[in-house]
């Protein structure tokens, strides 16, 4: 574990009533001290039910967007208001295990910028998910090892949210996605500007509350407007 660190969890949430009833009792498992909850606008009952957790827990902070943007826009919302050394972003639909968080914390020892998530090496799984999910997400991973070159050399999971990250180098970064494939983008850009990730096995499960907001086509056309993106970055870089 990182020694005298400050950790903060950004949860980006759209229409996630059902899953943060599931939720709300596991905040006293996050090993955090801030919890910043991004309401992307939200028309369900999300609002008050964050409303009630920040009353109950001074950890809580809720950021709101008044109208939907995107969870890759909620997560630029949430990174920005946060402050600590480290940075857990993670989803509120909970298909990860919250315990993984501590471990993907001691994973960026001694000089990582990122950790990743990832059920696709020894250790991790997958439960009940979709094929076409596990098809998008091994097929992105391709494509993504394929535009970064060397810096990706080793890595297969560019989909995946959750992850910790250096406060400071996060912070700092810029993407323009709005979308799901934000979380590729966010790693592409991290990896051209030298920063290091490493991969944490983990369990990617099919969410047992609420329903799940990707889109296929949409989230694939967003994936090849970023390969594009990082190609030209990296091409302009050289």
């Amino acid at each position: 574990m990182i020694p005298a660190v400050r950790t903060s969890f950004v949860v980006p949430c759209f229409q996630e009533e059902d899953s943060l009833e599931t939720f709300a009792p596991r905040l006293r498992d996050v090993a955090a001290e801030e919890i910043v909850f991004v309401d992307d606008g939200s028309t369900d009952a999300t609002a008050g039910l964050l409303a009630a957790l920040a009353a109950s827990d001074d950890r809580v902070r809720v950021v709101t967007h008044e109208q939907n943007r995107g969870v890759g826009a909620a997560m630029r919302t949430g990174i920005a208001a946060s402050t600590g050394d480290v940075v857990i972003v993670y989803d509120a639909d909970m298909t990860y295990p919250l315990e993984d968080a501590a471990r993907l914390i001691d994973a960026l020892v001694p000089d990582h910028g990122l950790a990743t998530a990832t059920p696709f090496v020894e250790g991790g799984g997958l439960e009940g998910v979709p094929f076409f999910r596990r098809f998008l997400s091994r097929a992105a991973g391709w494509c993504y090892r394929i535009v970064l070159g060397r810096r990706a050399r080793g890595l297969n999971t560019f989909t995946c949210a959750f992850r910790a990250y250096r406060g400071p180098m996060v912070r700092e970064l810029a993407w323009s996605s709005d979308g799901f494939p934000a979380a590729a983008e966010m790693m592409g850009r991290a990896l051209l500007s030298g920063a290091t990730a490493v991969q944490v096995a983990s369990r990617l499960s099919n969410r047992a509350e609420g329903t799940s907001k990707l889109r296929v086509i949409p989230t694939t056309l967003g994936h090849f407007g970023v390969l594009l993106r990082l190609f030209w970055a990296r091409m302009t870089r050289k």
